[in-house]
């Protein structure tokens, strides 16, 4: 190896992942590929959860808002690899508990006795 290859290994090494993700990066074209693919099965995984009617309904809640922040940053930014990294990075807000926001489904068909 060259003493520049290990220079630029030693810098590569040193960004702290902090310092990447403050920094928008946008996805080469072949990632975006990539990243479109496993969007694809995150997005799918969650439909499942949500149309599935013997889960829970905070689960199903959880799955249809996880899908909706993905969509919400797609629609920003076009980018599907920061849209798949929304899906995993994405925390629900415990404090404000499940009720239904504008526009999400508010029933899910359980009997109410």
């Amino acid at each position: 190896m060259s003493f520049h290859h290990h220079i630029l290994s030693l810098l590569l090494l040193s960004f702290s992942t902090t310092a990447l993700a403050s920094s928008p990066v946008k996805a080469l074209p072949d990632n975006e590929i990539i990243c479109m693919k496993a969007l694809e099965k995150l997005i799918v995984s969650k439909q499942m959860v949500f149309s599935d009617s013997s889960a829970k309904p905070d689960a199903r809640r959880n799955a249809e808002r996880v899908i909706d922040a993905a969509r919400e940053v797609f629609n920003s930014n076009q980018s599907y690899c920061e849209a798949e990294s929304a899906m995993h990075s994405y925390q629900s807000d415990k404090d404000a508990g499940f009720r239904s926001r504008q526009g999400e489904i508010n029933f899910f068909g359980r009997d109410v006795s």
